[in-house]
């Protein structure tokens, strides 16, 4: 490590104007025409005027009011016999519908509305949460019904935010009977259960509509007080309804319900404000009879039946009056000994939780797979609030001391998750003994049975981690003491425990290891066979990561991992000498194997059947699925493979009948189901409108980068092309985008392009990959994205004149940096682009609160190190240092609650732009994030990259923003129609208007 030079910097700025010997080459070879240009003018910045050709005959333009037509299809599922499939179709913006269609012939049930499931985000930076998505519909265990969440009106929700005080409009639930298509709406539904197997009850919660106006504590409305003591959640009705006879069982006060898996038993818990009939209570659905479980005015919460529905467990504060609920642990067995009722009892006490933490209400509760053993939570005791206003005369900061685990602003962004944070207890029940297994520090993963627990420790290594080398301590815990066996220090990346628990995997230094958890002899797996299992086209400076393990046989017999192309079969013993399950057939045909498990419901691979694979042709991108065997000497058998995405494969539980989508560029990604894989039909067709608009073609193109390395990108045509004309391009790019070939696009707009949407404007769209050389990210995108747009050149249909450029975060940065060393670009927009990288460098990602040096030193920015060790790097690679030798217009988006990319990285951008005097604009959305959220913010940028690339690619004219930009006192004018107001009259000479 050493300090920075000022000296060796001001050699590094000066060094800057002589591109790297391979970037220098590739620029070389630029046209003289373009070569001559030098930095002294552009003359491709201004271009005459050039007119779209004239759309195909019958098809319409496509405008921002177009993307709202198209739909998206969720939650499609088979029932259990394969008769059926459900599925979700959404607007972009609007009022979605649950469809229900057989597939064995034509009978659908079309357009059941499921309110407004297209909702625009109206905020800016909204978290995934505030992202709306509509659940997937459930089918009935004997597949006789469908069950779906009825969301509010377009109207009713509208009505409710323009209208400040209304209440939010509250969800329904749905139910189609299959065999005649009736449907059945209940209004102010909470939730709804239906049991895994069976299919004859279904229940759900009703909304508490008496909630809102009466709190806790409040009298109840026969005027009896509620009991004095711990705050409490109350409960609403919960009805049962009997599926075939249509009848329904009303059960009032309940706060938590779940069925056994196989629909023995409905289990549930009431508290109510009167406090009459409150506890726990499992009702046998055969017979209608209730057992009351614990009765008492409480919550009750975590509700849950171990998996073969005879054991029950919950948390509970009953009998507790102290203002701050304590809980304790119950559980009850539904088979009891002879002559003995059935009844919970009391497993951990409140007082039995370590100091300073207690038992958690919301944390978990749940049964292991095998149901031997019980885990719960403990929390942490909640630590006493500081008063508002007993800081005002005391000092407020923060305090960042550089031995933190975390630093401050990442403390800040996880303080609600820490503060709520919850440790794994498991309560082993034929020892009737629990331990806590996890701490601060300690993370784990049970078995199945309860009697192997893997911990994994990261803490040690947190500060190193700051700058991307952190790494992990693995351990096995003894379930019943809690003692820790080391298995492996500072393994970098994970370490799995297995299906069966008799052996812990991880990789390490380039190789597939295994420890036996009954011998504690470890194995590597690997290092004997003559490939490698880590990505081999990885291109960043750190350890490559492994292609990943595809599951393990019954009894961890064998454990599957892949390499680049193929699966490999490997005895975890190391006993029997590995076989490549695919012999080899992937890496002779250049063709990705990678396993497909349709049963997730048991966690091992059966050998008595085929396995499933998916495969990806890694030149031509088709795909498609084949078969082979564990334990057979065979090559993979071909079921489908087409030039086109196979995606979303499920298999009806209890029959053969599979359910996917396909896709092309030009093929919306509907359904298709059949009895074989290769054999499916179409039944789904949620775009319709796509034949009315535009839709040109995508094809591979190839070329050398500077160092002469092959490389591949994506080429948009318009539909109608003319080989024969020439035409505006516009390049966008971001890493490797070729595996795209055969993804829909579907019109859309926002910070980034549509090649649909551009093609329709009259560009070529040129999606060149990138690959990077250490400590070169800047000149590695110089020598793949220019040669690349000049083989597209050289073909003749692109007016070299016309050609932009832009990208979105790590694109932005390249396009930033590619205006620095070519002019050939007459326009570029780099959104949320970083420009210095030594000031980047200690900058905040503020939406993790992570420090941005990892990214530098070992992963995306790919410097290689700090900026201590490369000064120059950091330099070279930073486009500000030569924005004076930029002549291209830049458009570029810069949030200012941007938590990737610090937004006054856009400002150094905008500053030394307006200093240099070189034409830029810079679109801050306020409040909004890297991506913007907000819709409306969405669409604005989209159609200000559209307008920019006009005036500079097409010869448009410029609009008002372009021209005079928009002064703050305006702030907010373009976006709404403004009402003139009134002049007022002048008032009459001599006359003041009062009396």
């Amino acid at each position: 490590m050493r300090s920075i030079d000022l000296r060796t910097v001001a050699r590094a700025v000066a060094r800057v104007s002589v591109a790297p010997a391979a970037l220098a080459a590739a620029l070389a070879t630029l046209p003289s025409a373009l070569a001559g240009q030098g930095a002294s003018g552009n003359p491709s910045t201004a271009v005459s005027r050039w007119t779209p050709p004239a759309l195909p005959a019958g098809k319409k333009p496509i405008t921002q009011d177009t993307y709202d037509e198209w739909r998206t299809i969720s939650g499609a599922s088979l029932s259990n016999d394969g008769k059926w499939v459900a599925y979700t179709v959404s607007p972009v913006v609007g009022e979605g519908a649950l469809i229900v269609r057989s597939t064995a012939g034509s009978t659908e049930y079309a357009n059941i509305g499921r309110g407004f499931t297209g909702r625009p985000q109206l905020q800016p930076a909204a978290d995934s949460a505030a992202q709306f998505s509509a659940a997937p519909a459930q089918f009935s265990a004997d597949s006789r019904f469908v069950a779906f969440t009825v969301y509010p009106s377009r109207a009713d929700v509208e009505r409710a935010r323009a209208r400040r005080g209304t209440p939010q409009p509250r969800s329904g639930m749905g139910l189609v009977r299959v065999a005649d298509g009736n449907v059945t709406r209940v209004s102010n539904v909470r939730s709804f259960r239906l049991a895994r197997n069976g299919g004859k009850y279904l229940a759900y919660l009703l909304e508490d509509t008496t909630a809102a106006a009466r709190p806790a504590g409040a009298p109840a409305q026969n005027g009896t007080p509620a009991p004095a003591g711990p705050r409490r959640e109350y409960g609403a009705t919960l009805v049962l309804r009997d599926l075939a006879a249509g009848t329904d069982t009303r059960i009032e006060g309940v706060t938590n319900y779940a069925f056994d898996e196989n629909e023995q038993w409905l289990g549930y818990t009431v508290t109510t404000r009167d406090g009459a009939n409150n506890g726990a209570f499992v009702r046998q659905l055969s017979t209608g009879a209730v057992t009351t479980l614990i009765a008492g005015s409480a919550t009750y919460r975590g509700f849950t039946f171990d998996r073969a529905g005879k054991q029950v467990a919950f948390v509970t504060d009953v009998n507790d009056s102290t203002p701050r609920s304590r809980f304790g642990v119950y559980y009850a067995s539904l088979v009891p000994a002879k002559g003995k009722p059935v009844a919970a009892r009391r497993l951990v006490a409140p007082a039995e939780a370590p100091e300073g933490l207690l038992i958690a209400d919301r944390g978990q509760v749940s049964f292991t797979r095998e149901g031997n053993a019980l885990l719960f939570s403990l929390g942490n005791v909640p630590a006493d609030s500081i008063p508002a206003d007993s800081l005002v005369d005391k000092a407020v900061y923060d305090l960042w001391h550089w031995k933190d685990a975390a630093i401050m602003p990442q403390q800040k962004v996880t303080a609600n998750r820490d503060r709520n944070r919850t440790y794994t207890a498991l309560y082993t029940l034929a020892a009737n003994k629990w331990t806590r297994l996890a701490n601060d520090s300690l993370r784990v993963s049970i078995s199945n049975d309860g009697r192997k627990v893997l911990g994994l420790n990261a803490l040690e290594y947190a500060i190193p981690q700051f700058w991307g080398e952190g790494a992990t301590d693995v351990y096995l815990i003894d379930p019943l003491t809690g003692a820790r066996t080391l298995v492996a220090k500072q393994i970098d990346g994970q370490a799995q425990l297995s299906p069966g628990a008799n052996y812990v995997t991880w990789f390490e230094k380039g190789q597939w290891v295994a420890y036996s958890t009954a011998t504690g002899k470890k194995i590597t797996l690997t290092d004997k066979l003559p490939v490698k299992f880590q990505d081999e086209e990885f291109d960043s400076p750190d350890i490559p990561p492994p292609y990943g393990v595809g599951g393990w046989t019954t009894g961890d017999k064998r454990v599957l991992v892949y390499d680049r192309f193929d699966v490999w079969e490997i005895d975890p013993a190391g006993v029997v000498a590995p076989r490549n399950l695919t012999d080899g057939e992937g890496r002779r045909a250049g063709m990705t194997y990678r396993v497909v498990d349709l049963d997730r419901e048991d966690p091992f691979l059966d050998t008595n059947t085929p396995l499933l694979l998916r495969a990806v042709d890694t030149l031509s991108k088709a795909s498609g699925f084949w078969r082979d065997r564990i334990g057979a000497d065979a090559k993979p058998e071909k079921l489908v493979m087409a030039d086109r995405n196979f995606a979303g494969l499920q298999k009806a539980r209890d029959a053969e009948q599979y359910l996917l989508t396909q896709s092309t560029y030009r093929e919306f990604p509907d359904l298709w189901t059949g009895a074989t894989i290769a054999g499916t039909s179409k039944i789904s067709n949620a775009n319709p409108q796509d034949a009315e608009y535009p839709r040109g073609t995508v094809e591979l193109v190839s070329w050398l980068n500077g160092d002469g390395i092959p490389l591949r990108g994506l080429l948009y045509k318009p539909e109608n092309f003319d080989a024969s004309k020439q035409y505006p391009m516009v390049v966008y790019y971001y890493e490797k985008l070729t595996d795209g070939l055969h993804n829909y696009q579907a019109p859309s707009g926002r910070n980034t392009v549509n090649p649909l949407v551009y093609n329709s404007l009259g560009y070529v769209v040129f999606m060149p990959d990138i690959v990077y050389t250490d400590g070169q990210p800047g000149p590695s995108a110089a020598k793949a994205i220019i040669p690349g747009v000049q083989s597209i050149v050289a073909k003749g249909f692109v007016d070299p004149k016309r050609i932009g450029i832009t990208g979105q975060s790590w694109g932005g940065y390249q396009s930033a940096y590619l205006i620095t060393v070519t002019n050939m670009f007459a326009a570029a927009v780099p959104n949320a682009t970083v420009v210095n990288m030594t000031s980047a460098y200690g900058g905040i990602r503020w939406q993790s609160g992570l420090a941005r040096t990892f990214q530098y030193e070992h992963t995306q920015s790919r410097i290689g190190g700090s900026l201590w060790q490369y000064p120059e790097r950091y330099v070279e690679n930073s486009p500000l240092f030569r924005l004076d030798r930029v002549t291209t217009p830049v458009l570029f988006m810069a949030n200012d609650n941007d938590g990737a990319v610090p937004w006054y990285q856009g400002i150094e951008f905008y500053v030394a732009m307006r200093r240099l005097q070189k034409e830029a604009y810079m679109v801050v959305y306020n409040g909004d994030e890297h991506n913007p959220t907000k819709r409306a913010n969405q669409k604005d940028i989209d159609r200000k990259m559209q307008e920019f690339f006009a005036v500079k690619l097409q010869g448009a004219e410029p609009p008002s923003w372009m021209v005079r930009g928009i002064p703050f006192l305006e702030k907010g004018r373009d976006q709404v129609k403004m009402t003139p107001q009134p002049a007022r009259a002048a008032t009459p000479a001599g006359n003041p208007g009062g009396k």
